[in-house]
Formats: C-alpha cells, sequence, structure tokens
C-alpha cells in the first residue's frame, strides 16, 4: 500500500522498474550522471544513502534529488547538458543498439532522464531486451516525461539477449548517442554520420 490513500499499492518510479533502488543502484546511476555531465559542468554526483542523490556545484553549494528526474532538472537550472552530441534530427525509424556485454541499467536509466530533461520535445521508445530472457522492459519519453513498463513476452518481441531497439523521430542520432554511453571512459566515440 502507498499509504497516501490507503486503497492501493504504490507504483514504482520509472527508473526502478529497469532496476530496484539499492545502494550499489543509486551509486551506479550518480556515477553515470556524472559521466555524463562530463568534467566541464562543474557538478559532482552522488548517491545519498538510498534516499537519492546529491547535486554539487564549484563553489560547494549541494541540492538534494529523491529521483533521475528530479536530479536532471536541478542539473539543467545550472546549465548543464549532457557531455557528447545528441542530434534527434532525422527521419522516424527503429535503430537497433547493439551494446557489447548487454545494457547497463544505470547508463540506460540515466540516458533517458536525461534527454526527456534536456530534449522536451523527444518522443522516443526505447524496447529493453533482458540478457536473461526474462523480460522485456519499454521506456517511452514523450513531452519531457519518461514512463517504462514490462511488456507481456511475446512472439515477435526482441529475442533473449538482442539489440536494444530505439524508435522515434531522430532514433539514429538517439542511437548513436546511447551507444556512446555505453562505451567505456576514454573510448573514442563514432563521429561519423549527422
Amino acid at each position: 500500500m502507498c499509504g497516501a490513500c490507503g486503497a492501493g499499492r504504490s507504483v514504482p518510479r520509472w527508473e526502478d522498474v529497469l532496476a530496484p533502488p539499492g545502494r550499489s543502484v543509486l551509486a551506479a546511476r550518480a556515477a553515470r550522471t556524472e559521466r555524463l555531465l562530463g568534467p566541464g559542468s562543474g557538478l559532482r554526483v552522488r548517491a545519498w544513502l538510498s534516499a537519492g542523490y546529491l547535486l554539487g556545484d564549484r563553489v560547494g553549494r549541494t541540492v538534494h534529488a529523491a529521483d533521475l528526474d528530479t536530479l536532471w532538472r536541478a542539473a539543467a537550472e545550472r546549465g548543464a547538458r549532457p557531455a557528447g552530441r545528441l542530434s534527434l534530427r532525422g527521419p522516424a525509424g527503429t535503430v537497433p543498439v547493439e551494446v557489447p556485454g548487454g545494457w547497463d541499467p544505470a547508463t540506460v536509466a540515466v540516458w533517458c532522464a536525461a534527454v526527456a530533461r534536456t530534449e522536451p520535445d523527444a518522443s522516443l521508445e526505447i524496447t529493453l531486451p533482458d540478457p536473461g530472457g526474462t523480460r522485456t522492459v519499454l521506456v517511452e519519453i514523450g513531452s519531457g516525461a519518461v514512463r517504462a513498463r514490462v511488456l507481456e513476452a511475446a512472439p515477435d518481441g526482441p529475442e533473449r539477449g538482442g539489440a536494444i531497439l530505439v524508435g522515434g523521430v531522430g532514433a539514429a542520432g538517439a542511437a548513436r548517442h546511447l551507444t556512446a554511453c555505453h562505451l567505456p571512459a576514454g573510448a573514442p566515440e563514432d563521429r561519423d554520420g549527422p
């Protein structure tokens, strides 16, 4: 039960559908956020126990953010944008993203929150196949918000451990940026293309 009205159960935050929150999950998301912000932003991100994140700037001001949406809102208020080139121009389509070793829930969660907050006109669907084959998660980014839900198994769905599918207007640019976010720190990014 959620406790607010006593009539139902609580609904998990979209980011918790990807991976249940815990100290290690929050620490991983904080590290990925700081990496995506880049060293030029002057912002530091760290997990705050199991209660969210702390965002600090160069002069030591710190703000608490309970979730990734609030964290990216606070970063945007300080002028920060995701590092790398994110272009959502181009035709609508569906593009596969092959990630060696499988997709990382922390990286995908941080990337989705960043896109929703910094590209409010984005309209994307990201289909995440579970490397273990137990479930498929659909993440929808639209109107500055993110929603995630577990899909029922379907014979025409993504194969076990298959590629991430990015669909929508500008899917090719979004797929390139998401792939670059999965590269190890210091690895060269694919700079070809629009």
